[in-house]
């Protein structure tokens, strides 16, 4: 959509409501694509890659949490487990706290993964903020906060 619609519509708020709902999944499309094409995660899926983000979000966790998490089945988790740990990625061990409970934690492969990620991520970033007027910058940031807190928030509050 280009800058010309969205300043059409800027004073009709369910004009850009429509508007903004096609934006939303180009743009986890978009980051995705980006992630999908490294080398360090190349060939695993969209939940490989939550689960990893997650493990690492957190610097390990059981299955269970997991499975919570990324909101999928334990089954699920657990092979999600299995694949990672199949790539190289995660690595199990058991929790000296609880011997019973086996935890999920990433590898140094994973930890090059998550740099090269970042990286990545900042060039998109940088590469988008670029695009703009410098004046317009602090707001575009602004308004992605503002909106990750609507969306963190729950319906109606």
């Amino acid at each position: 959509m280009n800058s010309s619609v969205i300043e059409q519509v800027d004073v009709d708020e369910d004009a850009l409501v429509e508007a903004a709902l096609p934006l939303l999944p180009e743009i986890g499309k978009l980051l995705y694509a980006a992630v999908a094409r490294h080398p360090g995660l190349a060939g695993l899926s969209l939940p490989q890659i939550k689960a990893l983000g997650f493990l690492h979000g957190r610097d390990g966790g059981t299955v269970g949490e997991l499975a919570a998490g990324i909101g999928v089945s334990m089954p699920s988790a657990s092979e999600l487990a299995d694949r990672l740990v199949e790539a190289g990625l995660v690595a199990r061990g058991a929790n000296p706290a609880d011997r019973r409970q086996v935890l999920l934690r990433p590898t140094p492969a994973a930890d090059q993964c998550k740099a090269e990620l970042r990286a990545l991520r900042r060039a998109q970033v940088r590469a988008a903020l670029a695009r703009l007027d410098p004046a317009e910058r602090p707001a575009f940031v602004r308004s992605l906060a503002a909106l990750v807190e609507a969306l963190r928030a729950e319906p109606g509050e």
